[in-house]
């Protein structure tokens, strides 16, 4: 039988009972060809060609019945023409296979052991099977950790030191609600090489280190050094924080229309905001 056409559009989910003998037997003729190119991992251009050859339709076809079968169930059913495979990310398994996956990543994954995916899949798949349900493909298991929260998944796995850099300092970050309340300090290295001024020989590329208010975005101070990023260029992009800036921003040539007067703190605040 030619497989002349493999449906992009998404539709309507139906039941198998709709399905006729003639869908039904294309639908075993993709599967026979499709799973085991499916399982052999990533397509190379020769397979995916003689795939096309053996069924009958375009290389962009097989690449459609491939990505089907991936996001699908990697049974027959995926592969029915005009059958959707329920859209990326949705809950298409039943509540009884969720269920059995819940139970062996609290079991098998997330454990000290650490075991890997293909071996909490084997024992999905054992489970579903014990209890007479549709096993789920390894491509909707692994969407299911990767939705997991991470720094559980870690500290299960690997302990709590190990999950130490996905926590903030206090244990959870704080709240922010007005402009100076946290203030971040970051560096990065600047995307030119400085020159001598005379012989034109490059010096090295400068790193900018940045202080930024957390509620207004807005930089705060910065400096620019030659030095790797240290505890000195911190202290000087503090001290350009808090220090008044009409100094500087007159000595660079940059006209401001300063709001109002007073001391170097709420002439800076208000221009924050």
């Amino acid at each position: 039988m030619r497989d002349d056409a493999v449906d992009d559009d998404v539709v309507l989910e139906r039941g198998l009972l709709a399905v006729s003998d003639e869908m039904w037997a294309l639908a075993v003729r993709r599967a026979e060809v499709i799973g085991p190119l499916a399982d052999a991992g990533t397509a190379g251009g020769d397979a995916v060609e003689t795939a096309a050859n053996q069924l009958g339709i375009s290389r962009r076809q097989i690449y459609v019945l491939l990505h089907r079968w991936r996001e699908g169930q990697g049974v027959v059913s995926d592969l029915i023409p005009g059958r959707s495979s329920g859209g990326r990310g949705g809950q298409r398994l039943s509540a009884a296979v969720e269920a059995v996956i819940r139970e062996v990543l609290g079991k098998h994954y997330l454990t000290r052991q650490r075991k890997k995916t293909a071996a909490v899949h084997r024992e999905i798949m054992r489970t579903c099977r014990t209890r007479g349900l549709p096993v789920p493909s390894r491509g909707a298991v692994m969407r299911r950790i990767a939705a997991l929260d991470p720094h559980a998944g870690t500290v299960a796995r690997e302990g709590r030191d190990a999950a130490r850099p996905l926590e903030s300092a206090g244990g959870r970050v704080p709240p922010v609600s007005g402009v100076l309340e946290q203030v971040q300090i970051d560096h990065t290295v600047v995307d030119l090489i400085v020159v001598d001024e005379r012989h034109r020989l490059p010096i090295g590329r400068p790193y900018v280190t940045v202080a930024i208010d957390v509620f207004s975005r807005s930089i705060v101070g910065l400096v620019i050094t030659l030095e790797a990023p240290s505890a000195l260029s911190v202290g000087l992009c503090l001290a350009h924080m808090v220090t008044d800036k009409r100094a500087w921003v007159e000595r660079l040539g940059i006209e401001v229309d300063w709001p109002m007067a007073g001391k170097p703190g709420e002439l800076f605040m208000d221009n924050a905001a």
